[in-house]
Parts: C-alpha cells; sequence; structure tokens
C-alpha cells in the first residue's frame, strides 16, 4: 500500500538516493562485491548517501506509479546485471522471520 516502508534487502552502504529520471525517487545500497539493490518509485527517500544500513533497515516508504497506483521498483544487480532477487530476500535457516 502506498507509504509502506520499504527496507534494505541485505546490508550495505547507500551510494545514492534522490530523484532520478525513470525511477522517480530512487535508494541505490552498495553490498560490496559488486553487488547493488535498487529502490526506485519511493514516495519519500528515508536515507542519505553514505549512510551504513543494516538487512532490514527503512530506506523510504511506498509511492505513486505514473497511473496513481501505489508502486515499488526493485532490483538487484550483481556486476551491472540484472538477477533474480529471491535469493537475496530468503531468510538463512534458523534466523528470525523480518
Amino acid at each position: 500500500p502506498l507509504g509502506s516502508v520499504v527496507r534494505a534487502a541485505h546490508d550495505g552502504v547507500v551510494s545514492f538516493a534522490a530523484p532520478f529520471a525513470g525511477f522517480g525517487n530512487l535508494v541505490i545500497v552498495d553490498h560490496g562485491g559488486l553487488a547493488y539493490s535498487l529502490y526506485g518509485q519511493l514516495g519519500e527517500i528515508g536515507v542519505e548517501q553514505g549512510r551504513v544500513v543494516a538487512k532490514g533497515t527503512p530506506v523510504g516508504t511506498v509511492g505513486p506509479s505514473v497511473d496513481g497506483t501505489p508502486a515499488l521498483y526493485f532490483e538487484m544487480r550483481i556486476d551491472a546485471a540484472p538477477v533474480d532477487p529471491l535469493q537475496w530476500l530468503k531468510t538463512p535457516p534458523g534466523s528470525p522471520s523480518p
């Protein structure tokens, strides 16, 4: 829903947090090893560039798409190529659920 909290998928450092053409309000988190998560179409940005974030840290809120419906753009990139994000979103066995 519009305004829902968007959380970091993994530990990292915020490398970008500002409006970006085609993505609206965009946050990019650098996870090291050339791995990045992108969070676009945010209603509000909740972090600043350079901030260290842990998995689950709020990075912003769900914003509206161009047609006004709630939207969130999420992407994982490794070596500049998009990858299936499911491995990054899984909770390790024995860990508490987010």
